[in-house]
């Protein structure tokens, strides 16, 4: 099943970056690369919607491959950038919701092309893992025959965007949700005065979430945070509870049954969506308050991560329905120290992908795109 909530292509960057938002986005795209490889492989789990008693599952350690949690958290913080590079007026903001949708649309579509190539190289492997381990994970893959290649490109550049799904390369749903949350930030902001735009996000919010649109509702969430950002002081312990509280209400996995009691009628509604989104804007919270947490998130590992992090999302479902389930259906049934060999495999050729994505296409796409909006900002001055 692919996520059902995030952001992953991190907008233009302000000027006064904040540096930790980066690791921490690094660290989502981890997750979500954990949640894909052993839904794939070891579906039980994440299918089993009636669980009872309590175990690892029902706690914030369940952050480390609950990709849903890891997309709202994406969501938010997108929400949070597009908020702090907004256009500075409603003449500018149709060509910055054009060029936004190039960043999202470029990397989108080499993607999409990389997810054909590596099916027609593999193409009986995700079928023959489906077969061995029951996973519903493998009906969001396209199996033979495979639609052509100029099919792939129209989904990963404009289809995707336009259905908001794709069975190429199926993290490419969040496009859709990328664009719109988009529009909704950067038309905001273009119409809105500075002294209503706390108002408007928390509205804006509110009625997407009534309405049960969470995603977009995060995108208000996240630029909710911005517009406060200046009454937010340092507090080591209000950021460690605010931070444990979130990732209670959006790390722990849904499903849990409600089997009459109060604890367990509560436990059956944690990291769901609405409660999701919340828990990821408590976690942005906590992080930006918390000075031990932002000096680990501002750390080099994890600031590299943060700049893999869209490039990793992009390459590394392709990996495993493609040479990964080859592996594993030559090989499969695994035991569990195989199969942590196999994800610990994927996981690296997925980071060696990224880099290689990194430098040809994320780079090269986002300079192009700063020339292109600096000689727009420069066209009025000159005028």
């Amino acid at each position: 099943m692919p996520l059902r909530t995030a952001e992953i292509a991190p907008a233009s960057p302000p000027s006064g970056r904040v540096r930790c938002l980066d690791g921490l986005r690094g660290l989502a795209a981890c997750s979500v690369v954990a949640f894909h490889f052993f839904y794939a492989f070891v579906p039980a789990p994440f299918t089993d919607w009636n669980r009872s008693g309590f175990g690892l599952w029902d706690t914030p350690i369940a952050v480390l491959w609950n990709g849903h949690f890891a997309v709202a958290i994406f969501f938010v913080l997108s929400g949070f950038v597009l908020a702090a590079s907004a256009p500075r007026g409603a003449r500018e903001a149709p060509a910055m919701i054009g060029l936004r949708y190039l960043r999202l649309a470029l990397p989108a579509l080499v993607s999409s092309a990389l997810a054909w190539a590596w099916l027609m190289s593999f193409p009986d492997a995700a079928r023959e893992v489906q077969a061995l381990t029951g996973s519903p994970w493998f009906r969001w893959t396209y199996q033979p025959p495979f639609p052509p290649f100029t099919q792939a490109l129209w989904e990963g550049g404009i289809g995707a965007f336009l259905d908001g799904t794709t069975r190429f390369n199926n993290p490419l749903w969040t496009m859709q949700a990328e664009f719109f949350g988009s529009i909704l930030i950067y038309g905001s902001y273009a119409v809105l005065p500075g002294r209503a735009r706390p108002l408007a996000m928390a509205f804006a919010g509110l009625a997407l979430g009534a309405l049960g649109q969470f995603s977009l509702a995060a995108f208000c969430g996240g630029a909710l945070v911005f517009e406060g950002r200046h009454i937010l002081r340092d507090h080591a312990r209000a950021g460690c509870v605010l931070g444990l509280f979130g990732l209670v209400l959006g790390a722990t996995y849904p499903g849990h049954a409600a089997d009459g009691g109060v604890v367990s009628y509560l436990q059956s509604w944690l990291g769901r969506d609405g409660v999701r989104q919340v828990g990821a804007v408590l976690v942005l919270v906590a992080l930006l308050i918390t000075p031990a947490a932002r000096r680990l998130f501002e750390t080099a590992p994890l600031q590299r991560l943060g700049e893999l992090s869209f490039p990793l999302y992009l390459v590394h479902v392709p990996l495993i329905v493609a040479p990964a389930c080859a592996l594993y259906a030559r090989f499969g049934p695994l035991d569990p120290l195989a199969l942590a060999g196999l994800f610990v495999a994927t996981f690296l050729a997925a980071l060696a992908l990224a880099g290689v994505f990194l430098v040809a296409v994320e780079r090269p796409v986002l300079a192009g795109l700063k020339a292109v909006r600096a000689r727009l900002r420069a066209r009025p001055a000159s005028a």
